[in-house]
């Protein structure tokens, strides 16, 4: 069966949100489930964001016929703050490769007793061989991946709150900012990532369908997986809010089968959302090498080591203090896409 290019980019769009942070619950519970009711439709609007900023970056690369990262920014802010800007999302995209890893090993030493660095380490192997075939891996360990994850945890969210007999949004103490605030932050820093991804995918966008069904259906894959899974956890809120992994002791609860099945979302969301944004370091460490790194293999090489040995920082610390300071960056990029991106005119024929 033949998938359409918008199908394509949607998959590796949504899996580039589906790190460690989501499907652990510890960004749903941060970010939405603390407000209770309110907190769903948080998440309507942050996948809302993620739907029309994603259409619109495709759909202004497609019209500038831009395919790279940095030729976006240059485009829509010029070359110095363009710049500029490419630098400092490509030092957070190094760092979210290193918090996947970081999260890989803490699932291999939590769930299987495994050595930290060696379940790292297996990752950003695996990692490596995905880069070694360039855009093509990414695409095919994403339509691979994305329906486990996707499916699974459709799956997992919603039998763990319809074979619960306890009252959803209960005792809930919220949280200081607005829920609003929350929802465009989370989208904000989210997006940082997710720009550069879709910006290297978007060659696959051969008509302005692509470009819509890119955008939208992956954040609508994105909204409603999040909606799923945060049903649970507003159910156990005050039990698994100080947890690591909430929703793994959620799901303990009902059999070896939802734990393993819970297991395989988290590992393959860890290691697509790996995939991406060693991606688009690479793309980004070979742009600007000038051919010093040798070939995207070397790039790809040394990109998986350095992230293997930063990784032993740890993935709480590197969420803690490095996901919110860039969600200025990321809302500042928002606005400038969103003003330049569905309001352009085509330049070319159809």
């Amino acid at each position: 069966m033949r998938i359409s290019n918008g199908v394509k980019i949607a998959a590796v769009y949504a899996s580039v949100f589906l790190g460690a942070g989501f499907a652990s619950g510890q960004e749903l519970i941060r970010y939405f489930v603390g407000f209770g009711p309110l907190g769903a439709v948080g998440l309507v609007v942050a996948g809302v964001l993620f739907a029309f900023t994603g259409w619109s970056v495709l759909a202004i690369c497609r019209r500038e016929k831009v395919y790279t990262y940095n030729g976006l920014m240059k485009h829509l802010l010029g070359k110095r703050l363009g710049i500029a800007t490419e630098w400092l999302v490509a030092a957070f995209l190094f760092c979210l490769f290193v918090a996947m890893l970081a999260g890989a090993g803490a699932v291999a030493r939590q769930a299987f007793q495994i050595p930290f660095t060696v379940g790292a380490g297996i990752v950003g192997l695996i990692v490596f061989i995905v880069l070694l075939f360039d855009l093509d891996g990414i695409v095919k360990i994403n339509v691979f991946l994305a329906p486990l994850m996707i499916f699974g945890g459709f799956f997992v969210g919603l039998y763990s709150f319809l074979a619960a007999s306890r009252p959803a949004f209960a005792m809930f103490g919220g949280l200081p900012s607005s829920w609003v605030v929350a929802a465009v932050v989370y989208a904000s820093y989210n997006l940082v990532t997710g720009i550069p991804v879709l910006a290297a995918t978007s060659r696959l966008a051969t008509k302005k369908s692509d470009a819509a069904w890119g955008g939208i259906l992956g954040g609508g894959v994105i909204t409603l997986l999040g909606l799923s899974l945060a049903l649970p956890l507003f159910l156990y809120y005050t039990d698994v809010v100080n947890i690591e992994i909430p929703l793994l002791s959620i799901v303990v609860n009902y059999g070896t089968f939802f734990s393993l099945l819970y297991l395989g979302v988290l590992i393959s969301a860890l290691l697509t959302t790996a995939a991406c944004n060693g991606f688009a370091v690479m793309q980004w460490l070979h742009s600007h090498s000038s051919g010093r790194l040798g070939n995207k293999k070397t790039a790809a090489a040394l990109l998986c080591l350095a992230g293997v040995g930063a990784s032993h920082i740890g993935f709480s610390r590197i969420v803690a203090y490095v996901y919110p300071v860039f969600g200025l960056l990321g809302l500042f990029m928002i606005v400038i896409i969103l003003l330049n991106g569905l309001g352009g005119k085509e330049n070319e024929q159809k």
